[in-house]
């Protein structure tokens, strides 16, 4: 009798524990909270526009079963329902406060970021951390990213040009990243300089003509992303305009694969690390002269 009542005592104390510690059904609508949340190790059941998200990052950051569930402002808000979340967590309090009677919410939102963009972005994660009972795996992460930076920056050259960040929104215009982008937080750990010092928007873009573009010292650094590798890519290619403006720069042009959100958290952060470090270490492409276009 005495042992049937240990058994069950023993049974009823693991079943709680093991209650306890069940990790949450989380929905997000904001992907840099779904790419921190995965890699604090509870992947979203479902977040807002995936595939987006998906074809930016090579389907290569988050790579669990979450569902699609529709637009970023707007939700299917049926869907999620279907999927009983215990937490929605996302960047846009009206949303929030729409979404509130499906499941507890949280608001948070790393931009527009503030001071030090790593800094930020690592009491970002520790944010998220607190709200969920995560601190230890927040404090491992963020320790293992700054180790790994700490060693991608004794790869780069102290001797680097200061390099300028450039992503084509189409075949006239570009994104540059300055100085309260998430990737100029990567350019400081690093030990880089951007050239860029333009002002910027509260995601630390600036709009140019791919004349400026083409014109701007330093070193180049094209992200070539979805839309450039589907379309913008060739157009430029073929444009007269921009290989000439190219030919006649005196700096280096280097291309990154874009397997990262540029506005994301930290797991893109670490991976546009990584993805500028290979880029800086290998020969830059031979930029075409003015003659070999005509």
């Amino acid at each position: 009798m005495v042992e049937k009542i240990i058994f069950i005592f023993v049974f009823y104390f693991f079943s709680e524990f093991a209650l306890s510690y069940e990790k949450p059904s989380v929905v997000a609508s904001d992907w840099a909270v779904a790419e921190t949340l995965d890699m604090l190790g509870v992947t979203p059941i479902a977040i807002a526009q995936l595939r987006n998200y998906q074809a930016w990052t090579g389907n290569e950051v988050i790579i669990g079963d979450a569902i699609e569930v529709g637009l970023k402002p707007m939700p299917n808000l049926e869907l999620i329902a279907d999927y009983n979340p215990t937490l929605i967590v996302g960047g846009n309090p009206i949303l929030m406060q729409h979404i509130s009677s499906l499941a507890p919410t949280m608001n948070i939102s790393l931009y527009p970021l503030e001071n030090d963009p790593w800094q930020s972005t690592i009491d970002f994660t520790f944010e998220i951390a607190e709200q969920l009972n995560l601190h230890t795996e927040a404090l491992n992460a963020t320790t293992q990213a700054n180790r790994k930076i700490a060693i991608m920056r004794g790869k780069v050259d102290e001797n680097e040009t200061p390099i300028i960040i450039a992503q084509f929104r189409d075949d006239r215009h570009a994104w540059v990243y300055g100085k309260n982008s998430l990737l100029q937080g990567v350019i400081d750990q690093l030990g880089l300089t951007n050239a860029w010092d333009q002002p910027t928007s509260d995601i630390g873009l600036s709009v140019v003509t791919i004349d400026v573009l083409a014109r701007s010292e330093g070193h180049l650094v094209i992200i070539e992303s979805p839309a450039y590798q589907e379309r913008i890519g060739e157009r430029l290619e073929s444009s007269a305009i921009w290989q000439i403006l190219i030919s006649q720069r005196e700096e280096k042009i280097s291309y990154l694969p874009a397997n990262y959100w540029p506005i994301g958290a930290l797991p893109s952060a670490l991976r546009f690390a990584e993805s500028l470090v290979e880029a800086l270490e290998t020969p830059a492409e031979p930029q075409p002269t003015a003659s070999s276009q005509r």
